[in-house]
């Protein structure tokens, strides 16, 4: 597949998905404005970093102002919201430029990438690095939360609930060969049974501790890009460990460390079909001295275009 044209002077667009529907916890809703409030654009420009924020999108109704259980009910708010956020995805990137969204939980990554994809055009042509402590692989019928959070791979891949498998067009977005998921460590067996099935690749948090993230992220980008036209990074902030990301939604012990993490993200941002990118479930309310906002413009500083 011949590589996109690289452009590193490229400016980011970044787009808030202020939403915790998806989830149980629904103070990741909160996420994407305290990162506009600390003045990410200027902290991202001292670091040659072109960006601008070009959508905060909100649900119709807050999830933390209502009293539904995670589940169908939901539907309702996460599904327009999802169309919104896929919409500015799609509109960014016809217009030159690199979309980055912020939230909010994790089922935003269906707006994220179906909206990357059709812009691009590269339904079942398109790779992602799923960089995430969770496989996020259920399907409702197997799912103990109910929670939407939890199936957005399912999704992607064109399983489970119809009206996020089929956002914005119809069957699977991406292909089981070229999605990579990194740092997993807390999972149902139903979710593993269904990726083990269709054949993905699987970088669980032992073997990245183990080989180190630098080998593995090359692994991932050799992997996600042999046999597509493009390809997006969706990282959740629970894939790295609570005492350096207490911020998070769904935080689980034992993850990756920043330190052996975020350096090696030039990899990624080096490479010519990188084209999407989101960072989820930052959640404010559990946040310690910043640590895990600070984060998140760390990762953002290593892993956008440079101008």
């Amino acid at each position: 597949m011949q590589a996109m044209k690289k452009d590193d002077k490229r400016r980011t667009g970044l787009v808030g998905s202020a939403s915790g529907w998806g989830a149980q916890v629904h103070e990741t809703e909160a996420g994407p404005m305290v990162l506009q409030e600390r003045n990410l654009t200027d902290v991202l420009h001292s670091s040659h970093v072109s960006s601008y924020w070009t959508a905060m999108i909100h649900p119709d109704e807050k999830a933390s102002e209502l009293d539904l259980p995670p589940g169908v009910e939901t539907l309702p708010f996460i599904v327009p919201h999802l169309e919104k956020l896929a919409d500015s995805i799609d509109d960014l990137m016809k217009k030159g430029e690199f979309p980055c969204a912020l939230g909010g939980d994790h089922v935003m990554a269906v707006g994220t990438f179906s909206g990357a994809i059709k812009a691009l055009n590269a339904q079942k042509n398109f790779g992602l690095i799923w960089v995430d402590a969770h496989m996020d692989s259920h399907i409702p019928e197997t799912s103990p939360s109910n929670a939407y959070h939890g199936m957005p791979v399912a999704s992607l891949l064109g399983h489970g609930e119809p009206q996020l498998a089929n956002l914005c067009q119809q069957g699977p977005k991406i292909r089981p060969q070229d999605l990579v998921l990194i740092g997993i460590r807390s999972f149902e067996p139903e979710e593993e049974a269904l990726l083990q099935k269709l054949n993905v690749k699987i970088f669980y948090c032992d073997e990245v501790n183990e080989r180190g993230f630098e080998t593995v992220i090359q692994e991932a980008l050799e992997h996600v890009t042999r046999h597509t036209k493009a390809f997006g990074v969706s990282i959740d902030l629970d894939a790295f460990d609570p005492k350096f990301a207490p911020g998070v939604g769904s935080p689980e012990v034992d993850g990756m460390l920043p330190t052996e993490t975020t350096p090696h993200l030039h990899y990624v941002r080096e490479h010519p079909q990188f084209s999407a990118l989101e960072i989820t479930e930052f959640n404010p309310n559990r946040d310690r001295d910043d640590l895990t906002a600070l984060l998140v413009e760390d990762i953002l500083k290593e892993i956008l275009p440079k101008r």
